[in-house]
C-alpha cells in the first residue's frame, strides 16, 4: 500500500531498516537467553550434585491430615 503513495519511499526504506535491525536484536536476545538458560541449568545441576543424597528410608514424612 505504501508503494502506491507518492513520496513514501524514504518511509518504506526506514521501516525496512527498522525491521531488519529488530530481527538482529531478536536473534541476539534469543542467543543470550539460550546461553543464559544453559548456564542456569549447569549451575542448578552443580548445586544438586553438591547436595547430600538421601534415600526414602531415611526420610521421615509427617502424616497428612
Amino acid at each position: 500500500m505504501l508503494g502506491d503513495i507518492a513520496g513514501t519511499a524514504p518511509l518504506r526504506e526506514a521501516l525496512e531498516t527498522t525491521n531488519s535491525l529488530l530481527e538482529q536484536v531478536l536473534d541476539e536476545l534469543r542467543r543470550v537467553n539460550a546461553d543464559g538458560l544453559v548456564t542456569v541449568a549447569q549451575e542448578l545441576r552443580a548445586i544438586q550434585d553438591a547436595l547430600p543424597t538421601s534415600t526414602m528410608e531415611n526420610v521421615s514424612v509427617a502424616p497428612s491430615r
